[in-house]
């Protein structure tokens, strides 16, 4: 059959759909790009947010008219909200065939078969003991990058958070396995290896070994070749100092940490139940500042926690300001089903954490676009991820994450491949995103 995919959501849930497309093409599948041509379309969904799962909800109903017109056969929903509301999403949207959840998509070929002989089917089990969510992957990724998935699930139980829930407990994949997959990526002439998980910081807790974040990127270390790994999703209470210090001495890990620290008030930090002190905050990114040179730090912080106060919030913004994140993502907190953030007493108004929300973004939107000047007169090495035009390449230097941060646009008078490093001069900032003439110097 021809199968369409349709991803939403984080990194780690397109890491899924590439190994349900892997799966699927294993059996003699095709995988399709246009989904009027296909036979069956899978949407992996998000249910983390109210808004994503809103958008999973209208993508599936998007899609569903492909059915009435009968340009499509079946259709499945899988993913984070199919999870959480597989028999709701089966009993109010009849245009749907099937649904799986976050691991039993490595049953994909035989759910198609079921569906496929007339079966309507919830496939939805809960999460695994152990890491099983792995396989034969078909990357989407641009060119140059893979996403390595390093575990599954989390133990940290943020007050908030319905990740667990969905995800299960933490589970981590065997080293020899991260390894394994990694050195296949390097081989295939990767350059960009982005480590994922829901706390890669935790990773090995759970394996009753010695293995942990430290152990993994030594032996990520040992595989030759010109590439980068970069860190992603990191809980400030899990990283060590062992670990910053294995980060500063590593090849291949580039200066440049997702911390995500989510809030400064020591209140509000207590509420969400991060496992950690407004002081053990402050101390970590001082040793982080401290060890690696030319750090650069992307973080996430949320505004409207139940019980956040204007003072709260006021040092939420002066710390902002303070440390001056080159990267921030913020959302306005929304109430997850069965968490303990989702009951407690002084919920914030919603246009209250709205005007907070454009607040907090403003602040960093300036903080960003002067890091990005500061750079102005640097040559970087750039990994071109696709052409643009004639004589401008799209890419991203370290300082640059994949789908979150800015990209650096490359003018170039000489053909460049995709995929590749070259060394670039930063001359221009538009928005969020850098300017670059092709220099000549060596990429290394």
């Amino acid at each position: 059959m021809k199968i369409g995919f349709i991803s939403l959501g984080c990194a780690k849930n397109r890491v899924d759909s590439e190994i349900m497309m892997g799966l699927l093409k294993r059996h003699g599948h095709s995988i399709i790009d246009r989904l009027e041509y296909a036979d069956i379309v899978i949407i992996n969904t998000c249910g983390f947010l109210t808004e994503a799962k809103e958008e999973a909800i209208e993508q599936i109903l998007r899609t569903a008219r492909l059915k009435e017109k009968g340009l499509l056969r079946h259709l499945i929903a899988a993913g984070c909200m199919s999870q959480l509301h597989a028999q709701e999403l089966l009993n109010e949207i009849p245009e749907l065939d099937g649904v799986l959840g976050i691991s039993t998509y490595l049953e994909i070929n035989q759910l198609i078969e079921k569906i496929a002989s007339g079966e309507r089917v919830n496939a939805v089990k809960p999460a695994p003991e152990s890491f099983i969510e792995q396989g034969p992957r078909i990357l989407t990724t641009p060119a140059g990058l893979a996403y390595v998935k390093i575990s599954e699930g989390c133990n940290n139980r943020c007050s908030y958070c319905a990740i667990p829930i969905i995800r299960g407990q933490l589970r981590s994949r065997s080293l020899s396995d991260i390894v394994q997959e990694a050195q296949g990526f390097i081989n295939q002439g990767l350059k960009e290896l982005v480590i994922i998980g829901q706390d890669p910081a935790s990773y090995g807790i759970d394996l009753g070994n010695d293995a942990d974040l430290s152990e993994l990127i030594r032996a990520l270390d040992t595989i030759p070749g010109d590439y980068w790994i970069r860190l992603m999703y990191l809980h400030p209470a899990r990283l060590t100092s062992g670990m910053i210090k294995t980060i500063a001495a590593s090849e291949h890990v580039i200066p440049y940490l997702d911390l995500p620290v989510q809030h400064i008030s020591q209140s509000i930090l207590t509420k969400m139940n991060r496992h950690h002190s407004e002081q053990e905050l402050r101390d970590r990114l001082q040793e982080l500042n401290s060890a690696v040179p030319d750090l650069v730090l992307r973080t996430t912080v949320m505004v409207g926690f139940p019980g956040e106060s204007d003072n709260d919030f006021q040092s939420l913004c002066d710390f902002v300001k303070e440390y001056e994140f080159d990267w921030l993502g913020a959302f306005a907190f929304s109430p997850q089903e069965n968490t303990v953030a989702m009951h407690m007493d002084d919920q914030v108004p919603d246009e209250v954490k709205a005007a907070r929300l454009d607040k907090i973004k403003s602040i960093q939107h300036r903080i960003t676009r002067e890091k990005n000047r500061a750079r102005l007169g640097r040559t970087e090495k750039i990994l071109i991820s696709s052409r643009s035009s004639a004589n401008l390449y799209l890419g991203r230097s370290y300082f640059q994450a994949p789908e979150v941060d800015g990209i650096t646009m490359v003018k170039s008078d000489q053909p460049l491949r995709k995929g590749d490093f070259v060394q670039a001069h930063l001359v221009g900032v538009r928005n969020y995103d850098m300017i670059g003439e092709l220099s000549h110097e060596p990429s290394q």
